[in-house]
């Protein structure tokens, strides 16, 4: 683990193994962390608070730039890790590096911009105002799919506002979180300003949230794993941030520009094989372009390479672990056993390493599993509809889940109603692309609560404080507080 600026070996002596989802080899083993070892983490990132929080905006400022610039001239080391650990290829994992260095920068520059209120009083000589003050230490528990940019949405805010945080990577790839950590502490980040401690998210993960230290808890991952941050936070009502499962949702009009739409949906759906959360999961297309858009999307989910991440050409890596091969493989039974029919995949690709094809299901009806259950994998599902355009929006909306929505027609008055109808915290009208650091971003329903990026993500991770000062020198002696008869 990474504690107070220095290793740590973990009191228990117990450890978690970490494997290379492309081979299955062990490429490692992290400490499981104890009560004891969570107490000492938290302990040191509540003393480093004391200093961090004064510290000027400024001096922190440039403190998360030498983090930047630090891991920008590792970021081939860090990648190399990074792939080996979740499988992504090479290029992909720098190009996630990347992004939490732009998100560190964001909030680099942001946090020289946080401000209270000075508010008019209602009485002479009384001066009032509001202070935004960081509120302590923070939890930070990112997912394995991209461990590092998701990281960066929960620290970069914390850091700006002045808090300080202890990560609990996920099991799966808790190794170049904990290299980045190292980094950070040669870069210059004063010690206990990030700690990481390493275990199961059911143990570790619990533990370190119900911590009466910790102030608040930021979580991405399942709504399953958000429901646990949740309650455990409950007891001692500790804010939470929580960005949680997708099923993400498009449509497809007769009117749409159907090479875009095809180009888009299928760069979304099998990005990171499909292991993203605001990925396209499920496709209602209308039946005058059904089989045109089925087609193609199948034809080039056909020609997409899966392998290890350090081969050439590749251009998706393996699922995280045999149990999202197994979760992802059930689905695809299941829906082809209620009628689905298989485009493009449908199977396991050899027998070593959790690779899996990119798979088009066409015929697929509202009431299939990999219709309403949140797949992570790649596997990209699609049912026809005719021509009510609110049915269509009410099929896109009837689930739990409310991260991301995507909309295709060339008629302005439909593109905006999907903007006001479909229940989603970010919509894609006519493209999809990344979500920009400046724009919030988070979901509605189960999906989550609270928005990481933007400046409104600061506000997560400061306290508003009212400032009521008495401004006159003159005594006004005595005062008796009487009710009226």
């Amino acid at each position: 683990m990474w504690i107070g600026g220095k290793p740590a070996s973990g009191r228990s002596g117990k450890t978690v193994e970490v494997f290379n989802p492309s081979t299955e080899e062990l490429v490692g083993r992290v400490p499981e962390a104890n009560p004891e070892d969570i107490d000492e983490a938290v302990r040191s990132s509540h003393e480093a608070f004391k200093a961090w929080r004064e510290t000027p905006a400024a001096e922190r400022a440039a403190v998360m730039m030498k983090l930047v610039s630090a891991v920008r001239a590792n970021i081939d080391d860090i990648g190399r890790v990074l792939t080996t650990e979740q499988g992504k290829p090479f290029p992909q994992a720098k190009g996630e590096i990347n992004g939490f260095c732009s998100v560190i920068e964001f909030y680099a520059q942001e946090a020289r911009r946080i401000h209270g209120m000075v508010l008019q009083s209602d009485l002479r000589d009384k001066f009032v105002y509001v202070l935004r003050q960081p509120m302590g230490v923070i939890a930070a528990i990112p997912p394995w799919n991209d461990p590092l940019h998701l990281l960066s949405r929960m620290i970069g805010p914390a850091f700006a506002a002045g808090c300080t945080a202890v990560a609990k990577p996920s099991s799966d790839t808790p190794l170049a979180t904990l290299l980045m950590a190292k980094i950070a502490t040669e870069a210059g980040f004063p010690a206990g300003v990030l700690n990481v401690v390493t275990g199961p998210g059911g143990r570790t993960g619990d533990a370190l949230v119900r911590h009466p230290l910790i102030r608040k808890a930021a979580i991405t991952g399942s709504v399953e794993g958000g429901k646990q941050v949740m309650r455990a936070a409950a007891d001692a009502i500790k804010r939470v941030t929580l960005e949680l499962g997708g099923q993400c949702p498009c449509i497809v009009w007769h009117d749409a520009d159907i090479d875009k739409a095809v180009d888009a949906i299928t760069f979304q759906a099998f990005r990171g094989c499909g292991q993203v959360c605001n990925r396209v999961n499920r496709v209602y297309v209308h039946e005058k372009v059904y089989d045109v858009v089925t087609r193609r999307i199948a034809e080039l989910a056909s020609r997409i390479v899966a392998g290890d991440g350090f081969k050439e050409g590749v251009d998706i890596g393996p699922l995280v672990n045999k149990k999202q091969l197994e979760w992802v493989s059930g689905q695809v039974e299941k829906a082809v056993a209620q009628g689905a029919k298989v485009l493009a995949g449908g199977k396991r690709i050899g027998d070593k390493g959790c690779f899996y094809a990119p798979t088009v299901l066409a015929g697929c009806t509202q009431d299939m599993e990999v219709m309403r259950e949140e797949t992570f994998g790649p596997v990209l599902a699609f049912m026809k509809v005719g021509d009510d355009l609110g049915q269509a929006f009410d099929l896109a909306n009837d689930t739990v889940f409310g991260l991301s929505a995507y909309f295709f027609s060339r008629d302005a008055r439909n593109c905006y109603l999907a903007a006001q109808r479909m229940e989603a915290g970010s919509i894609w009208i006519n493209d999809i692309h990344g979500s920009f650091v400046q724009a919030p971003y988070g979901g509605m329903k189960q999906s989550g609560i609270g928005r990481e990026q933007g400046s409104v993500a600061i506000d997560d991770y400061l306290e508003w404080k009212t400032v009521y000062q008495e401004m006159s020198y003159e005594s006004r002696g005595a005062r008796l507080c009487v009710h009226p008869k």
